[in-house]
């Protein structure tokens, strides 16, 4: 079976994290992504949110760049303009993360693109959208968090609010970017002409919060009433040996039930505690009954008892547990890789399974200008001129 995206073309000009994940998730359906970048590579390629893997690189920069080829181009150089120009004429896809006015001053903007490809999809992320006072900032996810009130609504009752402990922009921008292109290439297929589609990363964090971010008139004003959010029902608790439980009990079956797992089924006929709003009235009291009936078993010993009583729990997983849970392995959800300078390599398999299609595979990110050759080649440059510009500084090959 062929997969979904094979055929398309994509030419990745962004760096950091969403415009590269954005490609990644192409990539994964089957899409042959170019990974175009300047000659001292992509900037994630050494940004570090952990400890870099062999060969000093981000550990982050191994699955956003899977499956992909890569090509180190000057892309200011009038020739290394050709080439580019020449690899968008038969593109299907162009991804940059340029801030605005920055495409414009290259040359690569999309009214000049379209009169060159009019069937190119071209989709541009930008950090707080293409208009407004903060079009021209630099963005970070963190502060995307800040702006959008992601931040604030983790306040502890003392000191400063807590950021998520995800990137949460980064990591939603790249699904929502995809769908946008994948919408724009459907769309393609019904008119002949490709369009511009566009995101940002506050937008995304926005989005993260859709079931929450509801300002209505007749609301009470904040801090009025129990935090619904915040409550005994949705915590994790500590457990005999040390690790914790997650429990997010809310239908009142449930609440039954979890009652008659703990051994107090006097709770669950307690007027006090009926229904979802009287257990958000009463978290203190039942935030005390529920930390001290947790710690009484370990952790994974009440797992299998909740389990058994259909009540909807999780253990807390440190991040070194996650590689190895069953669960995951039972569907999937993980898959390794061998990279030339970090071995090998366990990731996240893309999380939207086609089952009519070829499953995604999985190779590693590409070293810089590790496909340069090859590509420069397919499109009748011979090896002599592919010397040529790699002296010139034009392109710059792998050793």
């Amino acid at each position: 079976m062929s997969r979904a995206l094979s055929g398309i073309r994509v030419l990745d000009l962004s760096q950091m994290w969403a415009g590269p994940g954005t490609a990644m998730y192409l990539a994964d359906h089957g899409a042959d992504v170019i990974k175009v970048e300047p000659l001292t590579g992509d900037t994630a390629r050494v940004t570090f949110t952990q400890a870099p893997v062999g060969g000093g690189e981000s550990r982050a920069f191994l699955p956003l760049n899977r499956n992909k080829r890569g090509m180190a181009l000057d892309i200011r150089h009038p020739r290394g303009r050709d080439i580019l120009l020449a690899l968008l004429r038969g593109a299907d896809v162009l991804l940059h993360n340029f801030r605005p006015g920055v495409a414009e001053r290259l040359g690569y903007d999309y009214p000049t693109l379209q009169a060159l490809n009019p069937r190119l999809v071209y989709a541009w992320i930008t950090a707080y959208g293409i208009e407004g006072p903060y079009a021209q900032q630099p963005g970070y996810d963190l502060l995307f968090q800040a702006l959008s009130g992601i931040v604030a609504r983790r306040r502890p009752r003392e000191g400063p609010p807590v950021p998520s402990g995800v990137w949460v922009a980064d990591c939603s921008a790249p699904m929502e970017l995809a769908y946008g292109i994948a919408l724009a290439l459907l769309d393609r297929e019904r008119t002949g002409r490709g369009q511009m589609v566009t995101t940002s990363l506050l937008h995304a964090a926005l989005g993260m919060q859709i079931p929450d971010l509801v300002s209505v008139e007749t609301a009470p004003a904040p801090g009025a009433g129990p935090d619904y959010a915040a409550q005994a029902m949705y915590a994790p608790y500590r457990c005999r040996d040390g690790r914790y439980l997650m429990i997010v009990v809310v239908q009142d079956e449930e609440w039954r039930r979890l009652c008659q797992a703990l051994g107090r089924a006097d709770l669950a006929e307690d007027p006090a505690c009926a229904g979802p709003l009287d257990r958000a009235r009463e978290s203190a009291r039942l935030s005390a009954m529920l930390t001290e009936a947790f710690a009484t078993r370990d952790r994974d010993e009440w797992v299998r008892v909740l389990a058994e009583s259909d009540v909807p729990s999780a253990p807390v997983l440190e991040p070194e547990e996650v590689f190895a849970y069953p669960q995951l392995a039972a569907n999937a959800m993980l898959t390794e890789m061998t990279h030339p300078l970090a071995g090998r390599a366990t990731t996240v398999t893309s999380p939207v399974r086609l089952h009519g299609s070829a499953p995604p595979s999985t190779r590693p990110a590409p070293l810089l200008g590790e496909h340069t050759e090859a590509i420069l080649r397919e499109l009748g440059y011979s090896a002599a001129v592919v010397r040529e510009l790699e002296a010139a500084g034009v392109i710059r090959c792998a050793l």
